[in-house]
């Protein structure tokens, strides 16, 4: 009977406590910005106290069975949603690597590497990303990369044993020959400061459409013909120009990839000085 009163009476005791606490809030809230500042190097030490605290009731309302089922539960539950990460995130490489196998089976004179993209430039004004394969997995400097898709990334611009260097399309350093599909304009997809790319060099006499989409044109053997570059946004025209511009909007957003393909098949040209009679 003792124990009863004793267990009533410490019950009693924190519900007065919770009131007296949510009563002086109401009354100090007013003062909560000025107080904020000098509460800040406790606020720790009083979240710990009242995390205790709360657990400590609730044992005391719940019954320790009940209490160590719900600490039981909420764990079983950080495994499962734990789980659940790590299976979309290698959910989401299946689909990358199945658009890989699909790509290459519609490309099959071609062999690839395929390779995650362990880093991405800081520099907007150099942009670049680095994968993890290299020199031992048989690549080299100036092969094409691209994405999932067969959309074209890049090339690799410098490489160790185990990691490359890949230049983006939308590197200011990047130039890339380019054909329109649907007019067969030529010209020269430039990379430009800003992750931005512009088709250049497209004489006045060529027809040049938004929408149209832009490929490789595989001219000087740099890179593959018919890889997909982007699409024209936007077209510029100056009367005093023998040239027109189109805006690209690129097919590949670097900042979003994880994985890539490397051409290992084709051998980019090496242009040799011409002499003339």
């Amino acid at each position: 009977m003792v124990e009863t009163r004793s267990g009533r009476r410490f019950a009693a005791f924190f519900l007065l406590l919770a009131f007296l606490v949510l009563l002086l809030g109401r009354w100090l809230r007013p003062v909560d910005d000025v107080a904020l500042t000098a509460a800040a190097p406790f606020a720790a030490v009083a979240s710990e106290a009242a995390s205790g605290l709360g657990n400590s009731v609730s044992a005391v309302f719940e019954g320790p069975g009940l209490y160590n089922e719900n600490k039981r539960l909420r764990q079983k539950l950080g495994r499962v949603l734990t789980a659940n990460a790590q299976l979309q995130f290698r959910m989401r490489d299946d689909i990358q690597l199945r658009r890989m196998m699909n790509f290459e089976t519609n490309n099959k004179a071609m062999q690839y590497t395929a390779a995650h993209v362990i880093g991405v430039s800081p520099d907007p004004l150099t942009p670049y990303i680095i994968i993890d394969k290299g020199r031992r997995d048989g690549l080299a400097r100036y092969m094409t990369v691209v994405d999932q898709n067969g959309y074209f990334v890049g090339s690799i611009s410098d490489l160790e044993g185990n990691a490359s260097i890949v230049l983006v399309l939308v590197n200011p350093s990047s130039t890339v020959g380019a054909l329109d599909l649907g007019t067969k304009a030529s010209g020269v997809v430039d990379g430009e400061y800003g992750n931005r790319a512009e088709l250049d060099y497209v004489p006045m006499r060529s027809a040049l459409h938004i929408g149209d989409l832009i490929v490789t044109s595989g001219l000087m053997g740099s890179y593959p013909r018919g890889l997909l570059l982007g699409q024209i946004s936007g077209v510029t025209k100056q009367n005093v120009s023998l040239f027109q511009t189109g805006a690209l909007r690129t097919a590949t957003d670097i900042q979003s990839l994880d994985m890539v393909q490397v051409i290992k098949s084709f051998k980019p040209m090496q242009l040799t000085k011409l002499t003339t009679p």
